[in-house]
């Protein structure tokens, strides 16, 4: 079974992906706008790809950890000197952003709404 992580801000992730890493299981990472007070995010490809990805945890290893980012309001995310942008590990320019952590496993934008390319992402290569 996938064990289900929910961080806002970059701090939080930056936290837990770090105490994530010393388990050695598989992490998985969905980075998404904002939502307001009604659970609506701002990002429009973000509210078509969240079920998407949600359907595709099946196909992820079991005891891997998936962990949903909310990267903040549409201002935050704008700005160029955002961290998500500048961390090497992350380097984002899309969201949504699916990937699995420490690999060259991504997919970003409207790309994560298409079932086959997320499940790709999320199948065990080992």
């Amino acid at each position: 079974m996938v064990i289900e992580h929910n961080v806002k801000g970059y701090d939080e992730f930056k936290t837990l992906v770090g105490e994530l890493e010393q388990s050695e299981k598989p992490i998985f990472v969905l980075f998404s706008g904002g939502k307001d007070e009604n659970g609506e995010s701002w990002c429009p490809y973000c509210v078509t790809a969240e079920p998407v990805v949600h359907d595709a945890l099946s196909k992820a290893p079991e005891n891997a950890h998936f962990i949903h980012v909310d990267v903040g309001e549409r201002s935050y995310w704008k700005d160029v000197n955002n961290p998500f942008r500048k961390d090497p590990k992350t380097h984002l320019v899309w969201v949504p952003t699916l990937l699995r952590w420490n690999t060259q496993k991504r997919v970003d934008s409207d790309r994560c709404s298409k079932k086959d390319l997320v499940e790709m992402v999320f199948e065990d290569d080992e």
